[in-house]
């Protein structure tokens, strides 16, 4: 059976020249600090995103807790959209494991921020709600449909966080997608924010790993914090010798992830059932609501799903699709001719 997955860009197989990087890196104990693959990456990584200093991590979901914990302390309050995935999909790790309480604002369809309701949901004063101490902003913004933040409106961002003393942290798992998406740097997107995470897993098609970045001085707090969550990797050469060639080789060809989605998207509007906004398809993400009468939207996923095509059901009435390097237009295709039959069907 044709398999087309579009459940995520996680699920990216390494190309042939990262396992041959792999096969080939020089290694150490990261855990020592010696890992000589590690180290150049973590170099480079920070170069790429405007930043002091870099630190790899297992996973982004990781690096933002690892972030939070350093610009937050218990009982202190974050600001992010409602949609952030640090409010939504994150099993609750921030108010598991840092102590501090999210305070998410709603947000546009887009998923941007009021940035007048921003400001006035600051609080450095009042006893009875938590105070303050950071602003976090998701750039793309996966769950409004994988839209992007522009160079402006984060530098508007900064600066309320600024004028309150706040720290600004970007989740930018997919945030070279936002760069290509808008023909910008990337460093337009982060150079900000005091910090920024990136993954390395999606898109940019490593097996492992997001990397987190901002002054020395933070990356020294981010590293005892990672060795507090178990986050020390020892022989982490042969996954950052795949992280280098994401960065030189694979944020170009997002531009063809995002064509695919546009495409898909087109294709998806004039089939029964489905709603969706062309608009929010800005990068590699396509978020739709799905209802007909005799037909559920999970009873949809669940039908195409066995006929070889992976979709997310996300909530009630809506999924997610999600492109990458690992598919063709031909697939794009395939996948549209089962999503009308899976209709046709009922």
């Amino acid at each position: 059976m044709r398999i087309v997955d579009l459940r995520s860009d996680t699920v990216t197989r390494p190309t042939l020249k990262m396992r041959q990087a792999m096969k080939d890196a020089e290694v150490g104990d990261d855990g020592f600090g010696d890992d000589p693959t590690t180290n150049r990456f973590e170099k480079m990584a920070a170069d790429c995103v405007g930043k002091e200093d870099a630190l790899f991590v297992p996973s982004g979901t990781m690096g933002n807790l690892i972030a939070i914990m350093v610009h937050a302390k218990p009982g202190e309050g974050l600001i992010c959209d409602k949609f952030a995935h640090i409010n939504t999909l994150v099993a609750g790790n921030t108010a598991a494991l840092t102590g501090t309480t999210i305070c998410p604002l709603d947000v546009d369809e887009s998923g941007h921020f009021d940035l007048n309701e921003l400001e006035s949901s600051i609080n450095l004063d009042s006893i009875h709600f938590p105070r303050t101490s950071l602003i976090l902003l998701e750039n793309s913004n996966n769950l409004a449909g994988g839209t992007v933040v522009t160079p402006e409106e984060t530098s508007k961002i900064s600066r309320i966080a600024k004028r309150h003393n706040l720290r600004f942290h970007l989740d930018g798992a997919r945030v070279f997608n936002s760069a290509i998406a808008q023909g910008v740097g990337v460093v337009e997107l982060t150079g900000d924010c005091d910090s920024v995470m990136f993954c390395l897993s999606k898109g940019l098609a490593s097996p492992v790993g997001s990397i987190i970045a901002g002054t020395k001085a933070f990356i020294k707090e981010a590293r005892r914090f990672r060795k507090m969550l178990g986050g020390i990797m020892r022989q982490t050469g042969i996954l950052a010798a795949c992280g280098i060639i994401s960065l030189e080789e694979m944020i170009n060809r997002l531009s063809e992830d995002h064509d695919n989605a546009r495409y898909l998207a087109k294709g998806i509007e004039g089939i029964d059932g489905f709603r969706i906004n062309l608009k929010t398809v800005q990068t590699n993400i396509i978020c739709f609501k799905f209802e007909l009468p005799k037909l559920s939207c999970k009873e949809f996923v669940d039908n195409v799903t066995k006929k070889g095509v992976y979709v997310v059901h996300l909530f009630k009435d809506s999924g997610r699709m999600v492109t990458h390097k690992d598919l063709s237009k031909s697939d794009i295709d395939y996948a549209l001719e089962v999503l009308r039959d899976s209709i046709s069907e009922k």
